[in-house]
């Protein structure tokens, strides 16, 4: 035991400044483990699309107190197939409330390992919205077709409505209820004209579609009875 002592005495030029060293460089190596956890190469991860989220939860990670997200989604390939994936993402925390179940985020995937996929920065809207009415139409065959889904998108107009009334069928498809809606636009309430459709709205809307509110709507101008609703970001985008 004093042969060790004389032994660290005579070496603790040395064996200070590494101990220091590896005080900060632990740290750091914790969170660069924690940083790549779970990376996927960038360049690998090549054509555009949309995920909808399937769930979320925190990976325990934080940058400047906003915390890093892993979605589990259902993705749309090329082809038109649905495909699951996952995405890990930093997200401010004041946006953290709109990550929910049914809502499009924009990805990349890479076309030989599907399973590997990243947030896109940089989304071709156009093609968002298109794989979007796509994964519509496959989700309720029965509802608008792809062809009135991108009219909605390319002609549809906002508009403010009062909702007149709202009824679950009892039918469930895709995850999502079958509901009977009727509106009428705002202004135009006098005249007692209204619009109705049969619709799928998943259940984080069903607090907000309430009868006597005024509700978001997209409609084409003269056919307004193919509206959809239009929720903000805490329940869900473009209902139909």
């Amino acid at each position: 035991m004093g042969a060790f002592f004389d032994w660290l005495l005579s070496n603790l030029n040395w064996i200070i400044p590494v101990i220091f060293i590896l005080a900060f460089a632990l740290p750091i190596l914790s969170v660069i483990r924690r940083l790549t956890k779970g990376h996927v190469s960038k360049n690998s991860c090549t054509v555009q699309t949309v995920g909808f989220i399937r769930s979320t939860q925190q990976t325990g990670l934080y940058v400047n107190e906003n915390p890093q997200l892993l979605f589990e989604l259902d993705a749309l390939a090329e082809d038109g197939t649905v495909f699951q994936t996952s995405v890990r993402k930093i997200i401010p925390i004041t946006e953290i409330a709109g990550m929910v179940p049914g809502r499009a985020i924009p990805i990349r995937y890479n076309p030989d390992n599907r399973t590997q996929a990243v947030w896109d920065n940089h989304p071709d809207e156009s093609l968002a919205q298109e794989r979007a009415a796509r994964y519509q139409c496959r989700k309720h065959p029965g509802d608008l077709s792809y062809e009135q889904r991108m009219e909605l998108v390319k002609n549809g107009v906002m508009k403010k409505a009062l909702l007149k009334s709202f009824r679950l069928t009892g039918k469930e498809e895709a995850g999502d209820y079958e509901a009977e809606a009727a509106i009428q636009l705002a202004g135009e309430e006098q005249d007692g004209h209204t619009f109705e459709r049969t619709l799928y709205v998943p259940n984080t809307a069903l607090e907000y579609l309430i009868p006597g509110r005024y509700v978001d709507v997209r409609a084409i101008p003269d056919r307004e009875n193919l509206f959809v609703f239009v929720l903000d970001t805490s329940v869900v985008s473009g209902i139909s």
